[in-house]
């Protein structure tokens, strides 16, 4: 209900003030936080160090153990952290990806393989910016947790058992790269790996791989069109 210029004008009048509202508040907490600490009660002053030092672990441990157990005392409340979005990632005890496999036989397995993120060991990492994958993106969360906290997973498995176009291409764009572009396959799994970069000192004979990976567990049971398991997970998520 407003024009362009109208928000304009309204932004440029409040903009200043707010600043001045944040430097306030940003005074007090300030001010709030050394009083807390004279007087002794635990607190933030001194407690961002210690997440701030995991960064290089040898000063982490230096720090006075005191403010190792004024952070203890408030980390559970999650008022102090080392800054950024995702600032702690997966990938220091190996990178979680889940890895596709179907079949027709349900002996004979085939991965199937995501345009962007992790799976064929020797295909170079994607390139994507400022492109989203949406899929890929989403699979990487599915990885860190079992596949029940991914209630989507299951559609995608449908929609894959069923050859949905438009869902393949979200797998991949060019059909001679999906593995079932004849027609879908007739059972589908999921497991789960955990990837590591490979480093100079692990050449072999031949194209060095990029990534070398080792199993962890099953993510998502063999299943068919109509198998009681999908069926269960599809119901109990109101995916029918």
């Amino acid at each position: 209900a407003f024009t362009y210029h109208e928000f304009t004008m309204w932004l440029r009048t409040v903009t200043l003030p707010l600043v001045g509202v944040a430097s306030l508040s940003l005074s007090w907490e300030i001010l709030a936080a050394m009083y807390r600490w004279v007087w002794g009660t635990p607190g933030p002053p001194l407690s961002p160090q210690v997440p701030f030092t995991y960064i290089e672990h040898e000063s982490n441990g230096k720090l006075w153990p005191g403010i190792h157990q004024m952070f203890g005392a408030v980390e559970r409340f999650q008022v102090v952290n080392s800054y950024g979005l995702f600032r702690r990632m997966t990938g220091v005890g190996g990178r979680p990806e889940v890895i596709l496999e179907g079949s027709y036989d349900g002996h004979s397995w085939t991965e199937i393989e995501f345009m962007y993120k992790p799976g064929n060991v020797s295909a170079a990492p994607a390139v994507v910016a400022p492109h989203q994958p949406r899929l890929d993106w989403q699979l990487w969360f599915a990885a860190l947790g079992p596949h029940q906290n991914s209630p989507w997973f299951s559609a995608l498995v449908l929609r894959l058992l069923q050859g949905q176009p438009d869902v393949i291409r979200l797998v991949q764009t060019d059909e001679s790269r999906y593995p079932f572009h004849a027609r879908p396959p007739t059972f589908l799994r999921a497991q789960l790996y955990k990837y590591w970069f490979t480093s100079p000192s692990e050449g072999r004979p031949g194209p060095a791989p990029w990534w070398r990976r080792q199993h962890v567990q099953e993510f998502f049971p063999a299943v068919s069109l109509g198998h009681p398991t999908l069926e269960s997970l599809l119901s109990q998520h109101g995916l029918k």
